[in-house]
């Protein structure tokens, strides 16, 4: 692994950064501000028809800027607005993401040079979102692949996990739970952290909600206005007021995280008398938010326990799943019980009332705000590391599932699609990704084949872990009763036109990237189907051919 170079891109919705490690060295971040500083704004603008992007776009009024462009994907929107003209988000995305890689060229360090590139993307974003993202990159003439874009929060984890083992002491071990609060989302990891030279890193969940700086900026500007009252009622370009609202409660936002009080002026919109914005009142309009958040840390919490196998009850022998219904009756104690570790990340994290607020919830647990670099640097020092991504399995598979048949194929199952939405693990009795039926588009006789297909379009080898056979890909017979069913604990279930159930199961979704990492171990829980017709199409056949005709 010597010299391996490995740049990371935490393309960020308020700043973005760029970072490198070559080998076991240090991680560099590398000066994307015009003064020499690491960040880059993730801020465009539009004046005299030309699009604008990083300090340029800062200093055009209030009511031409646009920020927050990443939120343009997490929102499925197709548009953005600087002032009364409406851009193609996608022109913008580009526009800030080939800037990026301008400026590092600039400072010396070509994005196309690395071993590998990674970008980092929001834990809460599907297969289409990360599909989007790269498309924009590609056109930015940053060269990333689909299987080097990796959730933030989940960069951030590897970066203290590999912080962690790179000093002298005991390593850590147990569960680590990541807290990343930044500009546009909230994402929240729990990690399982084993090792002895190197970190293994399980990631036992991974989600996110479009609750974060952003929101808290509006809350208070909502204070402002409140507070102001009838004093704003002269005012007739209502956008570009509460454009200068929400820049002068960043501004006290961004102050109050060392400070106690912040004199806000609002110079830009004439006499208004200045008011003197206190911690209290930052914590006040902090506090629904903050509860949500709280919210979604347990749901993360009992999202992870889902992956976890657990002893039937009644002494019949054998395995099952964590069941929704008793998750759901779990709380305090009985969730946070099992982190060891709390690392917080993203620059809303340095807000006290977030340290406050979530170290309560984990009063025996190690909280760290910092690995080896600040908070706001640890997801690019994460997606820079040159080794851990070896040894990192994941919650969810990284890679398509496609049912092929004579002439024709299937998406059964889009890499990185939520194996169940969240309103099922508050009302359900069991969760899953499932086709069944009227779900299937494929002709309802004949044979067809399962195969598992990485982002680069490659087949998946599949090594069967009971008999230590590889296949390319696994029998389906077609008819009307078909079922293709995944549980969070990495169970698969395939169930056939004769109403055969095959039954599998993957300990961890390992990281997919092709070459030496193009494997899928399964390991059987049924007994193999028997033959179909005259052909053998039973378990253990390596490559598929269609029916004699």
């Amino acid at each position: 692994m010597a010299g391996r170079r490995v740049i990371g891109v935490d393309f960020g919705t308020s700043t973005s950064l760029v970072a490198e490690q070559v080998g076991r060295t240090s991680v560099e971040i590398t000066p994307l501000g015009r003064r020499g500083t690491p960040w880059f704004p993730s801020v465009a603008g539009f004046r005299d028809g030309s699009l604008l992007v990083g300090e340029e776009a800062e200093l055009l009024p209030v009511g031409q800027v646009i920020r927050s462009a990443k939120r343009a994907i997490t929102e499925n929107s197709e548009t953005l607005r600087a002032g009364d003209v409406e851009l193609d988000a996608n022109t913008v995305i580009v526009a800030l993401l080939g800037e990026i890689a301008r400026r590092a060229k600039t400072a010396g360090l070509s994005l196309s040079d690395a071993h590998e590139l990674r970008l980092g993307c929001p834990a809460m974003w599907t297969g289409d979102q990360r599909k989007r993202l790269l498309t924009l990159a590609a056109e930015a003439d940053v060269p990333v692949s689909a299987a080097s874009l990796v959730d933030e929060p989940i960069a951030a984890g590897v970066a203290w996990a590999a912080h962690r083992f790179s000093r002298s002491g005991p390593r850590p071990e147990g569960k680590l739970l990541v807290f990343d609060m930044g500009g546009g989302t909230l994402d929240i990891a729990v990690l399982n952290i084993a090792g002895k030279d190197h970190p293994e890193i399980t990631v036992l969940s991974a989600l996110g909600i479009n609750l974060a700086g952003d929101t808290l900026d509006g809350a208070i500007a909502r204070q402002f206005t409140d507070e102001l009252g009838g004093l704003l009622d002269g005012f007739t370009d209502r956008g570009n007021v509460q454009a200068r609202l929400l820049s002068v409660a960043r501004q006290a936002k961004e102050a109050l995280s060392t400070r106690d009080s912040f004199p806000v002026v609002f110079r830009a919109l004439g006499d208004l008398p200045s008011i003197r914005y206190l911690r209290e009142q930052l914590v006040e309009a902090f506090t629904p938010q903050m509860n949500e958040a709280v919210e979604y840390v347990q749901a993360a919490l009992r999202t992870a326990k889902l992956t976890e196998m657990v002893p039937r009850q009644g002494g019949s022998g054998g395995y099952t799943m964590h069941s929704p219904d008793v998750l759901r009756s779990k709380g305090g104690s009985d969730l946070t019980s099992e982190i060891g570790y709390v690392l917080f990340a993203g620059g809303m994290s340095r807000i006290p009332h977030v340290g406050e607020r979530i170290g309560a919830l984990f009063p025996h647990a190690e909280i760290a705000h910092e690995v080896g670099v600040g908070p706001e640097q640890a997801i690019v020092a994460g997606l820079a590391n040159t080794a851990e991504y070896e040894r990192l399995n994941l919650h969810r598979p990284s890679a398509d599932f496609i049912l092929e048949w004579d002439g024709g194929e299937q998406l059964l199952y889009r890499a990185h699609t939520p194996l169940y939405e969240g309103w099922e693990l508050s009302s359900k009795a069991s969760v899953y990704y499932e086709r069944r039926g009227r779900d299937f588009t494929c002709p309802r006789q004949g044979m067809g084949r399962l195969r598992v297909r990485s982002l680069y379009g490659e087949t998946i080898k599949i090594k069967m872990t009971d008999t230590g056979r590889t296949v390319d890909t696994l029998p389906f017979q077609l008819g009307d009763d078909m079922c293709f069913r995944m549980h969070p604990n990495g169970l698969i279930s395939l169930t056939n036109a004769s109403g055969y159930r095959q039954s599998f199961r993957v300990d961890r979704w390992p990281v997919m990237r092709g070459g030496d990492f193009a494997t899928l171990e399964l390991r059987r829980l049924t007994a193999p189907p028997p033959p179909s017709r005259e052909d053998d199409w039973g378990y253990g056949q390596k490559d598929w051919a269609p029916p004699k005709r």
